[in-house]
């Protein structure tokens, strides 16, 4: 935990002043105005450091000190003077007799009272805070805390700010400042999640307490715990980026029993090495290319942890100490950032003979999260490819019949080895096809019921349908037919996504018990574009614009009358550095914004316009999209930022007009 530092100061603008820049290093502090309220609080809750004003309204800071000195309790408390009005030597030698280290005369630069804090605390734990020595990555801080089990206080020093980050049994669970906000409530602030007066009150009032955010109605406690998981993730990921630091580590054992759900620190690695470790891991390539690389003792122990892209699964599966690395690497591999996460872990290393790989040992290993399933060609019977299992139980084959004008073998596929149907009866079988899935669930859209799931069956029903409605189908159908098979493979796809996926079907069966959501409504697409868009909105913060792009595109197919979900898209594609030199991409985009707020006039989307058309010099134009994004809500964090950089545009291009004016 952060340091708690007491102020007692009866002049606010100082305090205040004072209050800004410790905070800004980290510590947590508390304001007193006079001395009787200075003791009442010491006695309640003793602080790390007392910053005192000798000159005090209620209890002088002398007997203040006297009191202290007086129980066993308060006794070693240190002590900083700051005083305006008590000046000189003598002054000095008496506050030493009292026991206090450093006495601040005012005026004083704010370095001074900076040092003197940061020697006075380092002074009195000489035992437990330990120098890590030179000036490191924050990298190598982090797999030295994860792979110790690391319990209590990393002091993290830069040139110009101290940051405080604490760990249990190896899990970063607390920073301030942060390094893109500057602390929990600066982040949901510029997340629109709480006002400039509600993040005052946290910051003062609730003394940054995260529940206080709950207590006020800002968040529910679900959303509380996500959003400190999220500003945590944020922060650390900025962190690989940060430049070398110096690490005080300061241990606090963790209670036995403790157990928190923290952060995926493994995973965090490896998101961090992919955004700031490109060139770190080409060099180890380069090193190691030509040696032997076997999995090591930790691989059984931190692969399930790690979400790996399919290219990286078959590269971790084919290490076996037998093969060199240049023999393992494809083209579509991209192995560096992988790499450092394997070898920061000792999950991988490096021989220059043939070396046998480690296994399990006694671990009870049940999955491996991170295996490529061979696909396997599925053998179908003919009557899956008649959709008969697709047709609603209630409608009769007589109905259906009668209807539609077909007679019971007309509807019978023929097999996809021997081409697409060239009759009538495609189109009327293709219109049958899809008036049967209107307002089905995902599981009745494959003839499975909830109860009786099989991964084997969706899979051969799911097949079944694609060889269906293949590439050759879709070329020989035109007008609404097309429409139809496209919107029937959508349907299909989606289904078999979130089937396929456990923790989205665990949401979508949770959703099935709903009221209003399962059969005969239409919630199923809805709940997939909403995964889908929050999945995307996440990515658009890390800024990994193609996940962006794919998981918004799948939110816009399943739900293509949301203007926000069309707007993020959009953004996604604007801002993707693989289309910066394609207009014809970029013209799209700025179509899709300006579709989205025909559709649905958000605030996210006027602030994407404003920043488009700032980027392309229209700087009236961008300030009224701005303003109009303000308007409907005045958090809108990219609105505001936009409205700053245009005033300091215009700021910088008065001062050039002056300047040649009078050169």
């Amino acid at each position: 935990m952060a340091k708690r530092i007491l102020l007692a100061e009866e002049n606010q603008s100082l305090a205040t002043a004072i209050i800004k820049r410790l905070k800004q290093q980290g510590f947590d502090v508390q304001h007193e105005n006079d001395g009787i309220a200075a003791l009442r609080t010491i006695a309640s809750e003793l602080p790390d450091l007392l910053l005192l004003e000798l000159k005090l309204p209620g209890l002088h800071g002398i007997e203040l000190i006297k009191k202290l000195r007086q129980s066993p309790r308060t006794n070693k408390l240190p002590v900083i003077v700051l005083t305006g009005f008590y000046k000189g030597e003598k002054f000095q030698t008496a506050a030493k007799a009292l026991g206090v280290r450093h006495y601040l005369e005012k005026p004083f630069k704010a370095s001074d009272l900076i040092a003197a804090v940061h020697q006075i605390l380092n002074i009195m734990t000489p035992k437990t805070v330990t120098s890590a020595g030179d000036a490191r990555p924050f990298a190598q801080h982090l797999r030295t805390a994860f792979l110790k089990h690391f319990s209590g206080l990393l002091t993290l020093q830069y040139p110009d700010t101290v940051r405080l980050l604490t760990f249990i049994n190896g899990a970063p669970v607390a920073l301030r400042p942060g390094f893109k906000s500057w602390d929990f409530g600066d982040f949901l602030c510029n997340r629109g999640q709480i006002t400039i007066d509600e993040y005052h009150y946290f910051t003062t009032t609730a003394a940054y307490r995260h529940d206080s955010l709950v207590q006020i109605g800002c968040l529910q406690y679900g959303d509380l715990l996500q959003a400190e998981m999220d500003y945590l993730n944020q922060e650390l990921l900025c962190a690989f980026d940060s430049g070398p630091s110096q690490a005080f580590w300061k241990v606090v054992p963790a209670p036995e029993l403790l157990q928190l759900i923290t952060l995926n620190v493994p995973q965090l690695l490896y998101q961090g090495f992919h955004k700031h470790g490109i060139q770190i891991g080409t060099q180890l390539l380069q090193m190691f290319k030509d040696k032997f690389i076997l999995l090591d003792k930790n691989y059984y122990r931190h692969i399930n942890f790690l979400r790996l892209n399919e290219a990286e699964k078959r590269f971790v599966q084919s290490i076996d100490g037998q093969h060199k690395l240049a023999d393992l690497l494809t083209e579509e591999l991209d192995c560096g950032p992988l790499l450092l996460t394997l070898t920061n872990l000792n999950m991988a290393r490096f021989a220059t003979q043939p070396t046998p790989s480690a296994d399990p040992e006694d671990l009870p290993l049940r999955t491996l999260f991170n295996v490529v399933e061979e696909e396997v060609e599925v053998v179908v019977e003919e009557s899956l490819e008649s959709f008969a299992d697709l047709v609603d139980n209630d409608v009769k084959s007589d109905d259906i019949t009668a209807t539609s004008g077909l007679s019971a073998d007309s509807t019978t596929a023929r097999p996809a080895e021997s081409g697409p149907s060239q009759d009538d009866d495609l189109p009327q079988e293709i219109r049958l096809i899809a008036k049967s899935l209107e307002d089905k669930s995902h599981y009745e859209v494959f003839g499975i019921k909830q109860a009786k799931f099989s991964v084997v069956l969706l899979k051969e029903r799911y097949f079944a349908i694609t060889r269906k409605f293949g590439p050759e189908v879709l070329m020989q159908l035109g007008g609404e037919e097309a429409v139809l098979v496209e919107d029937i493979l959508s349907k299909v796809a989606t289904a078999y996504d979130t089937l396929t996926d456990v923790v989205k079907k665990e949401r979508y069966d949770e959703l099935l018990g709903a009221a209003k959501i399962g059969l005969g409504h239409k919630g199923d697409d809805r709940f997939q574009a909403q995964v889908q868009a929050e999945s995307g909105k996440v990515f658009l913060e890390m800024e990994e614009w193609d996940n962006a792009e794919e998981a918004l595109q799948q939110a816009v197919n399943a739900d293509s009358n949301n203007g926000d979900y069309l707007a993020n898209l959009g953004w996604a594609i604007y801002r993707n550095p693989r289309y910066s030199e394609s207009q014809a991409m970029r013209n799209k985009a700025k179509q899709m914004l300006n579709k989205s707020i025909t559709m649905e006039r958000t605030a996210q989307a006027f602030a994407y316009k404003g920043w488009i058309l700032l980027e392309a010099g229209q700087e009236s134009m961008a300030e009224a999209e701005f303003n109009k994004a303000l308007k409907l809500s005045a958090s809108q964090t990219m609105a505001r930022k936009g409205l700053r950089t245009l005033k300091n545009q215009q700021e910088q291009q008065k001062k050039g007009f002056f300047k040649r004016m009078f050169k």
